[in-house]
């Protein structure tokens, strides 16, 4: 009876702990399935953030004012963009301005006029440095085009997003050529600018 307890109980130490095992394994899948990389016009975000991590060349909440557009897209012009401060149109702005686009003098409107307002600069093809344009929704959106794939025809979008009342966030990813409206193009730039070793985006395998 001794030994006969004795096998017995490793046993059932092996199944409780084979159990925990798997039940631990269960749990870390159906996390992973849980939480599933989200979508912004139709497109994954390879990041998403309500602060400034997924934008490039240093934009933030102070850096933001560093340029002519605040004058136009900033917390002091019409339309709340949250707290902190986040518009897909001030980012395109200090984007384009960034890279060293004049002060046009105006703006061009909320983001689903850009591509009507500068229509002789808008079609259909990307270019590193233009603008991707949505009109659709309830007021358009506009990103930067960081990097383009013509093998795989996609497009990595950095953009600034207001989400309404105070929230906001910032966001990054590869979406098809042909989703965008049209690309606007007041302030390209040459394409070897978006390689990852400048800029640190993530490079198609």
């Amino acid at each position: 009876m001794v030994i006969t307890h004795g096998l017995r109980a490793p046993r059932v130490r092996i199944t409780r702990l084979a159990f925990v095992v798997t039940s631990l394994l269960v749990l870390l899948i159906s996390l992973d399935v849980a939480t599933p990389v989200s979508a912004h016009a139709n497109s994954y975000y390879a990041c998403k953030s309500a602060a400034y991590s997924c934008v490039l060349d240093g934009y933030n909440a102070t850096t933001m004012n560093d340029n002519w557009a605040a004058q136009y897209y900033g917390a002091d012009t019409k339309g709340g963009i949250g707290t902190p401060p986040h518009n897909c149109t001030l980012y395109a702005a200090w984007m384009l301005a960034h890279n060293g686009l004049a002060n046009p003098g105006h703006s061009w409107g909320y983001a689903d006029q850009w591509g009507r307002t500068l229509a002789a600069e808008t079609n259909h093809t990307p270019a590193v440095g233009s603008i991707a344009w949505y009109e659709g929704g309830a007021m358009g959106h506009v990103a930067y085009v960081a990097q383009i794939d013509w093998t795989n025809e996609t497009v990595f979008l950095v953009s600034d997003n207001y989400a309404g009342g105070v929230n906001g966030y910032t966001s990054n990813g590869w979406v098809p050529i042909n989703q965008p409206t049209g690309y606007i193009h007041v302030r390209d730039q040459p394409e070897v600018t978006a390689l990852a070793t400048r800029r640190r985006l993530p490079m198609r395998p």
